[in-house]
């Protein structure tokens, strides 16, 4: 099975220049490529906007992705309370995030692209996730990471927090299946690195400051219980970067920014092979629009 891992669209059609021809642009690259599945890990668009929710809606359809068996979706902080739009908006952007009804806007998410929840083995009908799904031998689960607003603890709406309980939703599911499938990956939008800025000039301090905003909570709990739940691949973005890294021994992969904020102008996409010898990565880099050179990036991942 051949896995596209896409992540932080951003789609935005209204505040800024639309970037909805880079969209297109890439999952037609994934198509032209023979994904099998495409996962998406959160901030499909930039403001929390229905609109534009419903303009990805209808590309997925018109792409015939929008179907379980070839698209599985988390939900990213920007999918819930949207951002600043201007460097105005960054004073009154708090008490926006106050008043975002976040259990609506969650249903919201689940309710325009309920196609691709439907089929699994497990699904939270009332909070939409957790969901599992099997894809051949393969185990997708899928998290919700977004932290509610708290004034202190998330005051710019976009650290992170996984309710553990989560995941004892998922421990029955888990012994049910764990002998019928090969590979577990799981999905959630926020990231597991560390990030370290070695220069103290004041962009690095400002840059560390939104990382600072930026964090997910009892990460080390929530890496353990990954391992313990026999994890071979964490699938994410949030953090605006392509990367791979391993923590605790565990593997996990950023497709961060495939659209847009990575500053090298790229599109971004990993092809993750799943084979029934291990597991390859490919991460791809593709110039937008009219430029189609792509760069390929081939590292081996061996799993016991």
């Amino acid at each position: 099975m051949k896995i596209a891992h896409i992540s932080d669209l951003h789609l935005n059609t209204f505040f800024k220049s639309s970037n909805l021809r880079e969209i297109k642009y890439l999952l037609k690259y994934i198509l032209q490529q023979h994904a099998d599945h495409i996962v998406i890990t959160g901030d499909l668009v930039d403001n929390a906007d229905t609109k534009d929710l419903e303009t990805l809606r209808n590309l997925f359809r018109k792409l015939n992705l929008l179907e379980s068996d070839r698209m599985s979706l988390v939900i990213g902080n920007h999918d819930i309370f949207g951002g600043p739009q201007t460097p105005e908006e960054l004073f009154t952007f708090p008490e926006k995030c106050r008043n975002v009804n976040y259990e609506k806007k969650v249903k919201e998410f689940g309710d325009y692209f309920s196609e691709t929840f439907k089929n699994c083995i497990y699904r939270n009908e009332k909070n939409v996730f957790p969901f599992v799904k099997i894809l051949d031998e393969v185990m997708v689960s899928g998290f919700n990471s977004i932290a509610k607003y708290s004034r202190l603890k998330n005051p710019f709406a976009s650290n992170g927090e996984i309710d553990f309980g989560q995941f004892q939703e998922l421990s029955d599911i888990y012994h049910s299946y764990s002998k019928l499938v090969k590979y577990k990956l799981m999905l959630v939008h926020h990231h597991f690195n560390k990030i370290k800025v070695k220069d103290k000039s004041i962009a690095s301090l400002w840059r560390m400051t939104e990382k600072q905003t930026m964090k997910l909570r009892k990460k080390k709990q929530i890496i353990e219980t990954f391992k313990y739940l026999g994890t071979d691949l964490v699938l994410h973005g949030h953090l605006h970067e392509q990367k791979e890294y391993t923590r605790k021994k565990l593997t996990f992969l950023n497709s961060g920014a495939s659209i847009k904020n990575n500053f090298s102008g790229k599109l971004f996409v990993n092809f993750i092979n799943l084979k029934p010898d291990g597991i390859d990565i490919d991460r791809c880099s593709l110039l937008p629009k009219t430029k189609t050179e792509s760069v390929l990036y081939p590292l081996q991942l061996e799993f016991t």
